[in-house]
């Protein structure tokens, strides 16, 4: 009985006072996680912002290298010439055919305007950021034809970003087999 009254009155009777420690975080220690926080979110904040310019010239090497890839299928299979030109204006690749048209006889810098295919979904922009070169024989052009015999104009692309690493992408002439390689900062 006497244990009972003991536990009962310890619950009944308040035992806090100022000078007791409570349980939970001051004002200060707060505020200095807080402090300790923000300090390495300041410090991480430019590695995600350069690792999101990375993913984004990826993305835009992926989807040039899937275009160059899907316009030698596309030429194969129509039994068309498929051309690849590259707008430097609009930042786009777009795929059209000269269809009917001597291959020999369309104009090397590609000044000449292919018939879109359809459906015309068949683009791929490149975010401003990223610098793009497409270079043939040293020489920079707009445009890669792809054969129906599955041979293409052998060309590179060269997909670069600000102080940053790029991508190269290689047409191969006899295959039209498309490569993606990473390029370091120092090349």
């Amino acid at each position: 009985m006497r244990g009972k009254r003991n536990c009962t009155s310890r619950f009944l009777t308040p035992h806090t006072s100022l000078l007791t420690p409570s349980h939970g975080f001051t004002l200060i220690e707060v505020v200095l996680v807080a402090a300790l926080l923000a300090l390495l979110l300041a410090g991480a904040l430019p590695r995600f912002q350069a690792t999101a310019q990375r993913l984004r010239a990826e993305r835009a090497a992926f989807e040039l290298a899937q275009l160059c890839r899907y316009a030698h299928e596309r030429a194969v299979a129509q039994g068309d010439v498929i051309v690849l030109s590259w707008d430097a204006q609009g930042r786009r690749a777009r795929l059209g055919s000269i269809a009917g048209q001597n291959p020999r006889e369309w104009p090397a810098d590609c000044t000449g305007e292919p018939a879109p295919l359809s459906p015309a979904l068949e683009s791929a922009v490149v975010p401003d950021v990223i610098a793009v070169q497409v270079v043939r024989d040293e020489q920079e052009v707009s445009c890669v034809h792809f054969f129906p015999d599955g041979t293409s104009d052998p060309t590179t692309f060269h997909l670069l970003q600000r102080g940053s690493a790029g991508y190269t992408i290689t047409v191969d002439e006899p295959t039209s087999q498309v490569l993606l390689f990473p390029r370091s900062a120092a090349r």
